[in-house]
């Protein structure tokens, strides 16, 4: 190496040596190396970096796993609060992680909205169960101006309901639809419907007359909030049926008031009998007995419409929603299942209600509201009801329709014989779910009687039917017919799994509730539909699980046959909460 070369080497050893001292001053003698996956690395930097290298961390952050995330979280929080660097992107993550150790950041953001993720952290305080927030998040909720932070509020306390909320909940609902968003009612009413489950003394009386109101509530976009205010009103249960037994009877005042708002010319969307619509439904859907008398009464009644409504518009409006009230209240008889009810519902199957309804019946309404009761007195299931199905079977006639095909025939242009005698055959198919095996020989008489080919054979299609209940019925004891009818609820054919359900529904609760709850999760939403209602007859806790194992396990379930199924099991998950013993309800 010549003298030039050394010289050179000398010199790049020198700026090798000086870089290698400058590392060492900057990472310490250890050379501290950069760990980007490890939390502790993470939040360190994000607390003492600086800006470069705190928003280097949060970069990082972002891409660390999600078990790990949770470490980071007093690092972030202190993050957002300083608020000098990163602050919307730290709260970005901790809406995300939605841990406790957040609690006084998530409350920060609710209050100044400073990252703009106010609604999103009210909701991470819910998700979290920061309780400790819950004063502030009140306090909040009444003074924002911001319908979507009030709306992310309401989210949060969703998730931690408590009886405090009852009050800002109860004002929440006098708000005006047109002018706040309907969404604001849907979340209150979820979480009154929570809370009455829960605690149902915290419900008093204004904030049960204000739930039952809400269930009206519609703006002037066509939203309504029936649905959600409806399921809470079922969740907190019996002391609400007082509210609308008097709505069905037309005295709650307030109802008709806020009903009149929205009746206006020449629509007249809501007739002086849509409440009763409403109350039919709910006192339907939480099996009043209470109900019963009243619902006896009003299809013993003579149904016209008022005279001060005449020929108008209005007075149409009223006859159609009459005849959906009454079949209402025959389903209803029918599910609430209390056998008084027979006598008048095999009025209305028989025909004999017929004078005192010709002001809102038709050939199709008779044909509907004759059906349904038929259908009805096989829910009941009192035995006592089968001849009348079977004169109904042989004999039953809906004079308008019958007028209608005579002409069509006259006209050489007959109809179908199973649309002609639908009324009949349906009254067999009653017949049949309600028969015990004991049954068969007078059903086949029947039968062979029948001398049209295409009826014969739809009254054939009910024979096994029978053969279900001889096999099942003639069991020696209840234990051994509801497990002969628990296997019938797995075989192929749809009417034998209904029919079932059916006898399982009238067999002691004790015995066959624990089939029915293990065959309610079936992917057939039809069976499980006909479960559904006989568990009305068998509650139990077991029951109540299953409901939530079925509802968490489908909660990504799509379509609108899982929307109506999921919505029938919170309506029978809430019923089952208020009527099965408390000693046997596990807290929740």
């Amino acid at each position: 190496m010549d003298r030039g070369q050394k010289k050179a080497w000398r010199s790049k050893s020198a700026v090798l040596l000086a870089g290698a001292a400058a590392l060492t001053m900057t990472f310490g003698a250890g050379c501290e190396q950069p760990n980007w996956e490890d939390p502790a690395y993470v939040s360190k930097k994000l607390s003492e970096g600086d800006a470069t290298t705190r928003r280097m961390a949060l970069e990082h952050a972002r891409k660390l796993p999600d078990e790990k995330k949770a470490e980071i979280v007093p690092a972030l929080s202190a993050l957002y609060l300083d608020g000098t660097v990163g602050q919307k992107e730290s709260m970005a993550l901790l809406v995300q992680i939605r841990h406790p150790a957040g609690g006084e950041a998530y409350l920060a953001e609710v209050k100044t909205n400073a990252a703009g993720y106010a609604g999103a952290a009210a909701e991470a305080i819910g998700q979290a169960n920061i309780k400790s927030a819950i004063p502030g998040m009140l306090e909040l909720l009444n003074k924002t101006d911001s319908s979507e932070v009030k709306q992310g509020i309401l989210r949060g306390l969703s998730h931690m309901p408590d009886p405090q909320y009852v009050g800002p909940l109860v004002e929440i609902l006098k708000l005006d639809v047109d002018n706040n968003p309907i969404g604001l009612h849907a979340y209150a009413c979820e979480i009154l419907g929570s809370i009455g489950q829960k605690t149902p003394s915290a419900i008093d009386d204004e904030a049960r007359r204000t739930l039952v109101r809400a269930v009206f509530l519609a703006n002037n976009r066509g939203q309504n909030v029936g649905r959600e205010c409806g399921l809470a009103v079922q969740l907190v249960g019996a002391s609400a049926v007082p509210v609308l037994l008097e709505t069905f009877k037309g005295e709650n005042s307030e109802i008709q008031q806020l009903l009149m708002t929205y009746n206006r010319p020449p629509e007249f969307t809501f007739p002086a009998n849509h409440a009763k619509l409403v109350a039919t439904i709910r006192l339907t859907g939480m099996r009043s007995k209470e109900a019963v008398a009243p619902f006896i009464a009003d299809l013993s009644s003579t149904k016209a419409a008022p005279v001060e409504l005449g020929k108008t518009d209005h007075a149409v409006a009223w006859r159609m929603k009459e005849g959906n009230i009454t079949d209402e209240i025959i389903m209803g008889l029918g599910d609430i299942g209390d056998p008084a009810a027979r006598p008048v519902l095999e009025q209305v199957l028989l025909g004999e209600r017929n004078e005192a309804w010709d002001d809102i019946t038709d050939g199709l309404v008779e044909l509907q509201l004759r059906q349904d009761a038929a259908n009805a007195l096989n829910k009941l299931g009192d035995r006592a009801a089968l001849p009348s199905l079977l004169k109904m079977a042989r004999e039953g006639v809906i004079i308008d329709l019958e007028r209608r095909f005579a002409m069509l025939e006259k006209g050489g242009r007959p109809g179908s014989l199973l649309e002609r005698y639908q009324f009949n055959w349906m009254a067999a198919q009653a017949y049949a779910m309600l028969a015990s095996g004991e049954h068969l020989a007078e059903y086949q008489k029947f039968v062979d009687a029948t001398k049209e080919a295409d009826l014969k054979t739809k009254y054939e299609s009910y024979l096994p039917l029978f053969a279900v209940a001889s096999e099942c019925g003639g069991k020696a004891d209840d234990s051994a017919r509801a497990a002969c009818y628990g296997e019938k609820l797995t075989v192929k054919e749809d009417m034998v799994r209904e029919k079932a359900a059916f006898e399982l529904s009238r067999l002691p609760a004790a015995i066959a509730g624990p089939i029915l709850v293990s065959n309610l999760d079936t992917n057939n939403l039809g069976t499980r539909e006909s479960i559904t209602f006989a568990l009305y007859r068998a509650p139990s806790q077991a029951a109540i699980d299953k409901v939530d194992e079925i509802l968490e396990k489908e909660a990504n379930r799509s379509g609108q046959e899982y929307r109506l199924d999921h919505y029938r099991l919170r309506l029978l998950r809430g019923w089952m909460t208020g009527n099965v013993a408390p000693a046997a309800t596990s807290e929740r």
